[in-house]
């Protein structure tokens, strides 16, 4: 049984369930009127129930329950309401020939059939109640006219005028009844077929609202107006990393303090224009300390009559957009810096050469004491280290072009951790844990720059453990979508990468720090020049690579580079 048919018997049953119940209240209201009438004339509680009014009214009330043994057994609702309608309309007949046929007062209670009719067949079953009431009515007065039966108590006759007359009355009564309460039942389903296609079309609308507002790729939320949380979309909660009920009355300043000034302004003035719509930016910190930057779009929210009931807010996770942001300003800065370099190595390295070939000349030339021996040293070492600074900064702005080829990524590894080794920066306390597991991955990448790369972060991770402690050296291949907490960059979208991590258990990195180590000349050590990660960060950018540091003070760093497999 499909739900239409379904609903359409669910609808009948609940109409022969009220008609049976309209029965019983209308029977037991004839008895107690016909009781108190009775108490009223004889002065007495004691009614003899030999009467057949009594037993006509008792015969009812138990062919009604009959009816409501048997309903959960018919199958075919209408015929068993218009075979019940049929029998009503007979025993309202034989109820008027008990109680005296044309002087009866019981004609009457035909409209309450005729009512009952219309409520279930509408119009139709109204008139065919009329017309078959009018038939039992005129046909008991007709053989009361020709004394073929006469009403228990009765002897009088009656002319033809006077039945004539009390059958076109009760006929008029019958169908001004059928036809009122028919078209009133006609309105009432036409009203309500009305009203079941608005709420269907509510429902899709409102289906289709809910779909919409939860396929939106930001999230929304709407507060009201002390602030607490009434709704919010599946985008909102994947943001905000809470659930949707959890959320549901929460204050929005326990979320977002900072957003109170700006709803304070819609308090104010919530119907200027201006106000329609303002944006907001702030911190969302989850746990790990990890924070992602929100941008809001906020707006006034309304009721159906106009009224300020609350806020909408729309809002984006733009963390991504910050950090490309950063890095079109790192960008910027490397431009500006190449720009620079390109002067400096015209106008210091070639006086430079030339100031140290003079001295040489001088040194070799010249007799000298000891002390001016030593002084002459010194300006020597540090001319040599000022040009090694040079180079550096020439390397990092002005990198020498990049040539590819397919190498082993493992290999690559292998022999700079060989070369580390044995500079001056390891020392017996540091140990180098490298897994010899790895598969074999071969890539295109300049094999120099990227043995270059892995040198300063092998250095930089020496220099964070002046107490010694481990260097974990880590390199395999998987996915883009893979990789955890990390957006995919477009050139990996549906390709494969290899992921080299190097990890030290040194001193860390400060969280105001992380931001801006890759920054040129932004160093924490002492005789740093800052440009150590700047030129590992400009060299996997040629490769079309990314880097990703993760770090925690007293708990060592990690950096991770993601290189596309070609």
């Amino acid at each position: 049984m499909n739900s239409t048919l379904l609903d359409t018997h669910q609808k009948m049953l609940k109409n022969v369930k009220g008609l049976m119940l309209g029965r019983m209240i209308i029977l037991t209201a004839l008895l107690a009127i016909t009781f108190l009438f009775q108490i009223s004339e004889k002065k007495s509680v004691i009614i003899p129930l030999t009467s057949h009014f009594y037993y006509f009214i008792i015969l009812f009330y138990l062919v009604t329950i009959v009816y409501s043994l048997f309903l959960k057994k018919v199958r075919d609702l209408y015929r068993y309401a218009f075979f019940q309608i049929a029998i009503d309309h007979l025993f309202i007949t034989a109820l008027i020939y008990f109680t005296g046929g044309k002087e009866s007062f019981f004609p009457i209670a035909y409209i309450f059939t005729i009512i009952g009719s219309s409520i279930i067949f509408y119009k139709r079953g109204a008139l065919f109640s009329a017309s078959f009431s009018s038939l039992l009515y005129g046909l008991l007065l007709l053989f009361q006219l020709y004394q073929w039966m006469s009403p228990f108590g009765q002897s009088a006759s009656y002319d033809a005028g006077q039945i004539f007359y009390s059958l076109i009355i009760y006929m008029a009564a019958f169908y001004i009844v059928a036809f009122l309460s028919g078209s009133i039942s006609e309105e009432l389903k036409k009203k309500k077929k009305e009203l079941i296609q608005k709420q269907v079309d509510y429902n899709q609308l409102e289906t289709f609202n809910r779909n919409i507002i939860q396929s939106l790729d930001s999230g929304l939320l709407t507060i009201d107006l002390s602030g607490k949380i009434n709704f919010l979309n599946r985008t909102a909660e994947k943001i905000l990393k809470r659930n949707g009920e959890e959320l549901k009355e929460t204050s929005i300043f326990d979320l977002f303090p900072n957003i109170q000034d700006v709803l304070e302004q819609f308090k104010k003035k919530p119907s200027k224009p201006s106000l329609g719509c303002q944006r907001y930016e702030t911190l969302l910190s989850h746990h790990h300390d990890k924070k992602n930057h929100l941008g809001f779009s906020i707006s006034p929210l309304t009721n159906p009559e106009g009224s300020f009931i609350g806020h909408t807010l729309i809002f984006q996770d733009i963390t991504k957009f910050k950090e490309m942001e950063e890095q079109m300003k790192r960008v910027d800065k490397m431009a500006a810096v190449g720009v620079l370099a390109a002067g400096m190595a015209h106008e210091i390295r070639n006086p430079l050469a030339a100031l140290s070939g003079s001295i040489q000349m001088l040194k070799s030339e010249l007799s000298l004491n000891p002390q001016q021996q030593h002084l002459m040293e010194i300006t020597l070492r540090e001319s040599e280290r000022l040009n090694a600074l040079i180079t550096d900064f020439l390397l990092f702005a002005q990198p020498p072009q990049t040539h590819k080829m397919v190498s082993s990524i493992g290999r690559i590894i292998d022999e700079t951790i060989e070369l580390f080794l044995h500079s001056p920066s390891v020392h017996d306390g540091i140990h180098i844990l490298r897994p010899n597991n790895d598969e074999e991955i071969r890539t295109s990448v300049d094999p120099d720059q990227i043995k270059q790369a892995f040198w300063n972060l092998l250095i930089n991770a020496a220099q964070a453990m002046p107490h010694g402690g481990e260097i974990r050296v880590q390199c395999q291949k998987g996915n883009a979508w893979g990789i955890p907490h990390l957006p995919a960059p477009r050139q990996f979208n549906g390709e494969e990468w290899v992921k080299i991590s190097i990890a030290d258990s040194g001193h860390g990195i400060a969280p105001e720090e992380k931001e801006k180590i890759f920054e040129p000349f932004f160093t924490t050590k002492e005789n740093g020049t800052g440009l150590g990660l700047s030129i590992v960060h400009k060299i996997i950018e040629t490769h079309n690579g990314l880097i990703k540091v993760e770090s925690d003070l007293d708990r060592g760093s990690t950096f991770t580079l993601f290189l596309p497999v070609d």
